[in-house]
């Protein structure tokens, strides 16, 4: 039959074991000194083929080279195979001793040493397994308290996601609220925007109203002042905006309504070369009160701001002209004089009718026909 064999210095061998006859003794024989191994080749301690005529122990065994220096450094010089021997000896008598409820003798042992020894290790062993059964209940006791606080973590997390998944969806519900009320107040902005828009248009349109009142004459004596000039006059160079209206003005309080209308560049045989004028009759609130067609001496004046060098010219309506007749329009058709200044005179260099960058109309209606 095949076995290890563990030898007291740690060397570890598969042998087979031998039979009795092998070892010397007649089946049956539980120990006691071996005979001669058969053939004299095999160690009697690890069983192996001996290369060479092994040591022979003082009890008869042979063991081979290796085995015996084993043994030689494990500090021990006893046959291995009769310690083994008498370990199964001590063994079997340990056995019957507990099988029958007595203690024999100690004479009666044949090794009393080897009995307690083995009686020593008996009773570690079962201390040892008395500790590993204590530590054991120790483990199994740590081992349940962990899955204690495992069970409490894992509800806390569930708890907890829970009251995450309520706090979640509690606060889409209140950027979903935000985000209403963003868009609402967006929204109303906008509103507010378009009325500040509509109310800018309203306040200018107020101011211009305004400043046309200032300006407003209604005696038939108007004087109006045109600032820019430099700009105005390139684009009516480039005929962007060839002709500048005056504010109105009327001859009486509930009189006829006029403006005056400029080309800086000239309009009509004055194109290029001269300032035209004009009168513009306005269809005004009064008007149904009034006489028709417009019957009045129109006296234009370019003043000059800085001296006395005033240019005058004068013209009377006629009663054939569409101009002067009852406005079914806002504007009736201009009509003046459009050869009204001269342009070259107007930058020559000794002229001051320009101050400022700009210039000075005076418009006189003679009321008295």
């Amino acid at each position: 039959m095949s076995f290890l064999v563990v030898s007291p210095w740690g060397s570890t061998k598969p042998i087979l074991a031998p039979s009795p006859a092998q070892q010397g003794q007649p089946e049956g024989s539980p120990g006691g000194a071996p005979g001669p191994s058969e053939g004299g080749s095999r160690c009697d301690w690890c069983q192996l083929q001996l290369a060479e005529q092994g040591r022979r122990m003082d009890c008869g065994h042979r063991c081979c080279k290796e085995c015996e220096q084993g043994s030689s450094r494990a500090g021990g010089r006893a046959c291995l195979q009769c310690l083994e021997d008498q370990g199964k000896q001590l063994l079997n008598d340990l056995d019957r001793q507990v099988h029958h409820g007595k203690v024999e003798e100690a004479e009666s042992l044949p090794a009393p040493s080897h009995q307690r020894l083995l009686l020593e290790a008996v009773q570690g062993a079962e201390a040892a397994r008395g500790r590993l059964d204590q530590r054991l209940s120790e483990v199994e006791a740590q081992q349940k308290t962990l899955q204690n606080i495992v069970t409490v973590l894992s509800r806390e997390m569930g708890r907890r996601d829970g009251a995450r998944g309520s706090a979640d969806r509690g606060s889409a519900s209140v950027l979903g609220e935000a985000m209403a009320r963003i868009l609402y107040l967006e929204e109303k902005v906008a509103q507010q925007d378009s009325l500040l828009a509509v109310k800018d248009v309203m306040i200018s349109s107020l101011g211009a109203q305004v400043q046309a009142l200032e300006q407003t004459s209604y005696d038939g004596h108007f004087l109006w002042r045109v600032p820019d000039v430099g700009r105005k006059l390139q684009q009516a160079l480039s005929r962007q905006i060839p002709a500048v209206n005056s504010p109105p003005f009327y001859t009486s309080r509930y009189g006829y309504k006029l403006c005056l209308k400029v080309y800086l560049n000239g309009d009509g045989t004055g194109a290029g070369t001269h300032i035209s004028l004009f009168l513009v009759l306005m269809r005004g609130e009064y008007d149904f009160r009034l006489k028709w067609p417009f019957r009045h001496k129109v006296t234009f004046t370019l003043l000059d701001q800085a001296g006395e060098r005033h240019i005058s010219s004068s013209f009377q309506t006629t009663d054939a002209s569409s101009s002067f007749q009852r406005p079914v329009s806002k504007y009736n058709i201009a009509s003046g004089l459009p050869e009204f200044f001269p342009l070259c005179r107007l930058h020559a260099p000794e002229a001051t009718y320009i101050q400022e960058d700009t210039l000075a109309f005076e418009a006189l209606i003679n009321a008295s026909l």
